[in-house]
């Protein structure tokens, strides 16, 4: 499991063999099964999570009752809650495995132990922070400025198999739209 993770960080900065063996030290495995959730809205997010197989959907669910997905977490993702797992605050939202997924977790003081032995990881989540917030920009703007129809074919560019992995009616709720407006807009765009 831990040679996804190695050659993810190798993509950013060299790693000495002692420096792997660290990082798999650090980093725990933790399994999900189909449903199960990393962490609830209003818990501790105690772990960060490196996705090894599976998906998972990060939401919210607002005093209706009503769930808004928020993203969903593939294979070679990171999933969290930062202000949460940082600043030991409830978290806003909940993660769900959708089917049976491997995660590499590892809690505060681990990673910040890990930071001292290893400071190149330190730039790594700083990029890969740096990108996570660039990405979350991308999604605010592509929800408020464009068309339903917009929205769906950027999550198709953006994952482009998202409707073998993750059922239509939290695809909807991703858009913003309801199941059914997803269908029509489906048959739609696939009638053009």
């Amino acid at each position: 499991m831990h040679e996804k993770l190695i050659e993810y960080l190798k993509g950013y900065v060299p790693l000495s063999t002692s420096e792997q063996e660290l990082i798999i030290a650090s980093y725990k495995p933790f399994q999900l099964k189909k449903k199960e959730f990393l962490f609830r809205q209003g818990e501790y997010c105690k772990t960060e999570a490196f996705v090894v197989s599976g998906t998972l959907r990060v939401f919210n669910t607002d005093t209706k009752g009503n769930e808004h997905v928020l993203n969903f977490a593939l294979p070679g993702w990171w999933v969290g809650d930062l202000t949460s797992f940082y600043q030991n605050k409830g978290s806003l939202f909940s993660v769900q495995a959708l089917e049976a997924t491997d995660l590499l977790v590892i809690d505060p003081e681990q990673k910040e132990k890990l930071f001292e032995q290893i400071p190149s990881l330190e730039r790594v989540f700083r990029i890969i922070i740096q990108n996570h917030l660039a990405s979350l920009q991308n999604r605010f703007l592509v929800t408020i400025s464009e068309t339903a129809d917009q929205r769906y074919k950027h999550l198709l560019n953006k994952i482009p198999n998202i409707e073998q992995l993750v059922p239509q009616h939290q695809i909807a709720s991703y858009l913003g739209i309801l199941p059914e407006s997803l269908s029509r807009m489906k048959k739609q765009l696939f009638e053009k």
